[in-house]
């Protein structure tokens, strides 16, 4: 089979759900371990619960992974009581996120279009500032500073152009083999990028380069194309609650997982205080990079699909502080600002006031910065929030066509943003491929340019 057809079998196995060597689809209850309470965990524990008995495990003292809401899921005693802003996830796409909206519907989750949603500017240290169109009318600059906004953006555009094209042309075969840095380049295009990419995969600016293509293209002509982007004024935490409500399993917090061993006929869980369970199928849903540490039996081919993610922590910062806004005489905070600084560096800051339907036209302003270093004043933070990421080189997605071919095999079955798109939509489908294995819920989702049915 060429690499080529691997990768088309790997889409169709996330898509479908078909996969080789696993426990055949039954209506037979059985004992469904899911370790991890992200994203993927949540919604392989809410899809399996109406069949099987599912026991979802979660290290943490909250669940959701990524969606961290201060105020919600995260506690914090600085906020004002009944205020929630999200120091993790903040925002969706309604029109490539189709399977999480599916699910939004199902759990009845609100999720309103955001008005202004999706809008960025890009601060260069060299003082010159690009304001994507939808970001153009917050700069409130009036009709002649419209139009030099506009103009300033056509070098930009022209490059845009090409970016599309260059990446339509190239094959799947040839995403899966090199980095994101194939397609970019030294100009203000790129730098734009790689600072969303900084964003949404929440990894340092240098890091960027080392990301798949096969993983970051997509996405990057997906935020190119019209964007429809929705939100949760209550905080993404809201769904986090919904889907903890309405599990009819057991959901136990503070679990250390310790190990996970497999047999022909049943799995091993042992948990430090707690013991060994056992159960008929286990899916794991934690970072890829976390993986090898969990099982003490791994398979040469497992230890080949995971030994090559590597990850580690990230802090980002809840603020009140407009003076980088200030300093570079911006009048408009959008919802993803990137800066690039005079001393070398970039950071973001998104503004959360839109996201959390407070008021634009007067403090506080809320956002959430990441590597913005000195820029922000201390007086000014209100939390701190770690995040667990892992970094998807393409080393490690080369093999992950292998790795969908086989899930389920030793009644593992893996789930995860890493088995799509790095985003909550990856982790939603590849809990719909497990599901639909398993005998579990299914959503209708439409499919997409990058998730074929």
């Amino acid at each position: 089979m060429t690499t080529h057809e691997t990768g088309r079998l790997a889409l169709a196995v996330l898509a479908r759900g078909a996969t080789l060597g696993t426990v055949p689809a039954t209506r037979v209850a059985m004992r469904v371990a899911v370790i991890g309470g992200g994203a993927s965990g949540l919604a392989a524990a809410w899809l399996l619960d109406q069949a099987h008995h599912v026991t979802l495990f979660e290290q943490r003292a909250a669940l959701g992974g990524h969606v961290r809401t201060v105020g919600g899921n995260v506690p914090c005693p600085a906020l004002a009581p009944g205020l929630r802003l999200d120091a993790g996830v903040i925002e969706f796409d309604r029109r490539t996120f189709t399977a999480f909206h599916a699910w939004m519907r199902a759990l009845a989750v609100p999720c309103p279009t955001l008005v202004g949603g999706g809008s960025t500017s890009l601060l260069l240290a060299d003082g010159r500032h690009l304001h994507a169109p939808v970001a153009i009318a917050m700069q409130r600059g009036g009709a002649l500073e419209d139009a030099a906004d506009t103009l300033r953006l056509i070098p930009t555009a022209l490059r845009r152009r090409r970016f599309l094209a260059q990446t339509r042309a190239a094959s799947s075969a040839a995403l899966e083999r090199v980095s994101v840095e194939r397609f970019l380049s030294d100009d203000d295009f790129s730098t734009w990028m790689r600072s969303l990419l900084m964003y949404a995969y929440s990894m340092h600016y240098e890091q960027v380069a080392g990301i798949a293509a096969a993983m970051a293209v997509p996405m990057l002509r997906d935020f190119l194309e019209r964007c429809e982007w929705t939100h949760m004024p209550d905080g993404v935490s809201t769904y986090v609650d919904r889907v903890r409500d309405s599990l009819r399993g057991q959901v136990v917090l503070d679990a250390r997982v310790t190990g996970v061993s497999r047999t022909l006929a049943s799995v091993s869980v042992e948990r430090s205080g707690a013991g060994v369970e056992r159960f008929d199928a286990v899916v794991i849903a934690v970072p890829p990079h976390r993986v090898l540490a969990l099982l003490r039996d791994a398979s040469e081919e497992e230890r080949e699909w995971f030994g090559d993610y590597a990850g580690g922590e990230i802090t980002t910062v809840l603020h009140t502080d407009t003076g980088p806004y200030e300093r570079r005489a911006v009048k408009g905070f959008t919802e993803f600002d990137l800066f690039a600084f005079a001393q070398g560096g970039h950071g973001y800051n998104a503004y959360l006031n839109r996201l959390a339907g407070l008021s634009c036209a007067a403090p506080p302003h809320y956002s959430l910065a990441f590597d913005m270093g000195a820029e922000i004043d201390p007086s000014t933070v209100v939390h701190r929030q770690q995040h667990d990421v892992a970094r998807y080189s393409a080393e490690a997605l080369e093999k992950r066509a292998s790795l969908l071919a086989a899930n389920g095999a030793r009644r593992t079955y893996w789930a995860g943003a890493y088995l799509g798109d790095g985003l909550h939509e990856g982790a939603v489908r590849s809990a719909m491929a497990v599901s639909e294995r398993l005998g579990g819920r299914t959503l209708s989702a439409p499919a997409t340019a990058d998730h074929p049915r």
